[in-house]
């Protein structure tokens, strides 16, 4: 694979990784997307699954072969050779110019996420009345899906499922995302939704339209999963101590502290972002059991620890990136471990860097879709 690096981690193609963190993830479970955290254990075990089973290699590459900016088709009459028209992804340290592997049906532009219809009329529709015929029929939806409506008086959009029961709205929108971790909306569910649809304005007695055509919706859903399996990327270091030894729980817990991270979801520690409460990176036992128990933490010893950050649901990812380094390097220095990438090899200082512009060309990539790393699309999306 070249020089080896601190590795950005394709999800789904993470099979090859030694640590077997398959039977972890089926001790964890399947979380909802919703939760302000899904597990990033989860995410490296989605391997071989319905929907993105089919993922590109390698998972680990070294930043002068990694792929970030927009690639643009050529004319059909251009030269061999010609350069592609459009915007071009900034120089790397090295002078090689990065571009993103996404093929032609990603296209340029931002990403439509939802195939939505607004349901609106003269007369007021309260909350349990649409909501009760949302969630009669919601059942024959796979994808995530939403119903929200606009206040009156008030003039706000709410989601029905959190309103207040006294709610009434003028107008309603039902919404269906176009892909998420079980692929692309195909065609039946799109006709499904549009069954819903139906139902809500016949039995409220209301008109109803639609955002765009299930045939103009469903090339834009494989867009959007194209994209996200392009970008659902993680960076992962390991810390492994130094010879035979192994580090002592009651050791670990007092650098976790030192170094601002928690124990919470999942049993992993966290560095959470002290505006919003979101973690921004997290630290797993490297072993089969992923998580740690509060008596191995009192009196147990682990024999090696993993970092990881799923690079398109945190803000600011690059910097992101340089703190979870920081707290890396004062992990393996307070535990007298070393970093070292998923196959055992040691990083070292000028591989840092590459990394480093690989997360801010992947930043840079997202932002021109419109999906900006750790807002709410990307945080539906990942």
């Amino acid at each position: 694979m070249g020089v080896a690096v601190l590795v950005l981690v394709v999800v789904w193609s993470y099979a090859q990784w030694r640590i077997d963190l398959t039977a972890l993830i089926g001790q964890l479970g399947r979380r909802l997307r919703r939760d302000w955290w899904p597990s990033l254990l989860e995410l490296l075990a989605r391997r071989g699954s319905a929907g993105r089973g089919q993922q590109r290699e390698p998972s680990l590459v070294a930043a002068s072969e990694f792929r970030t900016a927009t690639p643009h088709a050529e004319p059909a009459d251009a030269p061999a050779g010609a350069g592609a028209s459009g915007p071009q992804a900034p120089a790397g340290p090295d002078g090689a110019r990065a571009t993103l592997s996404l093929d032609s049906q990603a296209g340029l532009g931002p990403l439509k996420i939802d195939y939505w219809a607004r349901i609106h009329g003269e007369q007021l529709v309260t909350r349990n009345a649409a909501l009760a015929i949302f969630r009669q029929h919601e059942i024959d939806l796979d994808h995530s899906h939403a119903i929200h409506g606009r206040t009156e008086p008030g003039n706000a959009w709410l989601d029905l499922r959190e309103a207040s029961v006294d709610e009434v709205f003028t107008d309603l929108i039902v919404s269906i995302q176009l892909a998420d971790g079980n692929g692309p909306v195909d065609e039946s569910e799109l006709t499904r939704f549009n069954n819903l649809v139906y139902t809500l304005a016949e039995t409220l007695g209301r008109r109803f339209q639609f955002d765009c055509s299930v045939e103009e919706a469903l090339p834009q859903a494989a867009r959007l999963e194209q994209f996200c399996q392009e970008f659902d990327l993680l960076v992962v270091i390991n810390v492994v101590p130094a010879g035979s030894n192994t580090f002592a729980g009651p050791n670990l817990s007092r650098v976790m502290g030192r170094a601002g991270m928690r124990l919470g979801e999942q049993d992993v520690f966290h560095f959470f972002n002290s505006r919003t409460g979101v973690s921004r990176f997290s630290l797993a036992n490297l072993d089969e059991s992923g998580g740690f128990g509060y008596d191995a933490l009192d009196r147990g010893s682990f024999t090696g620890l993993t970092l990881m950050m799923n690079v398109p649901r945190v803000e600011r990812p690059g910097a992101t990136f340089l703190e979870l380094l920081s707290v890396a390097e004062y992990v393996a220095a307070e535990l007298d471990g070393s970093l070292v990438d998923p196959d055992g090899v040691p990083l070292a200082a000028a591989q840092y860097a590459r990394i480093k512009h690989q997360v801010r060309n992947i930043e840079s990539a997202m932002t021109r879709y419109g999906v900006v790393p750790g807002s709410d699309e990307a945080r539906r999306l990942f």
